[in-house]
Order: structure tokens, then C-alpha cells, then sequence
């Protein structure tokens, strides 16, 4: 599965099968995400840079739905990926936190 079905899914589970009002899993957050309206690869870097996380980044930080974007990715172990302006790594160690905070 390429980036580009890959974010298109996750962003857009629905997309072409009704209205987003009628989503059912309260993840209608979805239907603002600015990452939808961009270029797919920029939200999956490969390791080699390209540019790396710059622009996701950029892109999240002025979506209106980033929190809840990045929540999804945190409680679903998203592993891929920029989600709420975060990486993979930013994700793990933020998981991390939050368990040793829950765990106080």
C-alpha cells in the first residue's frame, strides 16, 4: 500500500461512502484535517531526509484538528508517519510519558 492510499484511509475512511456527519466513530475530526488537502509523502519521510518532517510538521502546526490527530495516532500505536505534528519517535517517547505519569 503506497503513502498516498495509506494517508487517504486513515484520513478518510468514509470518503465516497456518504456524508461526513454520519461517521459513527466520532472521528469526524478527520474531515478538517489540513493533512488531507496536501501531498500524502511529506506525512510518511523516508529515512534518508527528503526534507524529513519539516513540512508535515509546518502543515500540523497550523490544523485545527492536530490534537485529536495526534490522540488517534498515541491510542492506536500509529507506527508510520507524522500524526498530530509528531513523529514515530516523538509519538514513543510521549507514550512513554503519559504511562509513567498514569502510573503516579
Amino acid at each position: 500500500m503506497n503513502a498516498e492510499s495509506t494517508l487517504a484511509r486513515l484520513i478518510y475512511p468514509t470518503l465516497g461512502r456518504g456524508n461526513p456527519a454520519e461517521d459513527s466513530d466520532d472521528e469526524t475530526w478527520r474531515w478538517s484535517a489540513l493533512c488531507a488537502q496536501s501531498d500524502p509523502d511529506e506525512f510518511f519521510p523516508d529515512k534518508q531526509g527528503r526534507g524529513g518532517s519539516v513540512q508535515a510538521k509546518r502543515v500540523c502546526a497550523r490544523c485545527p484538528v492536530a490534537t485529536e490527530c495526534l490522540d488517534f495516532a498515541l491510542e492506536n500505536h500509529e507506527e508510520y508517519g507524522i500524526w498530530g505534528g509528531k513523529t514515530r519517535r516523538e509519538r514513543r517517547a510521549l507514550r512513554s510519558t503519559r504511562a509513567v505519569a498514569a502510573a503516579s
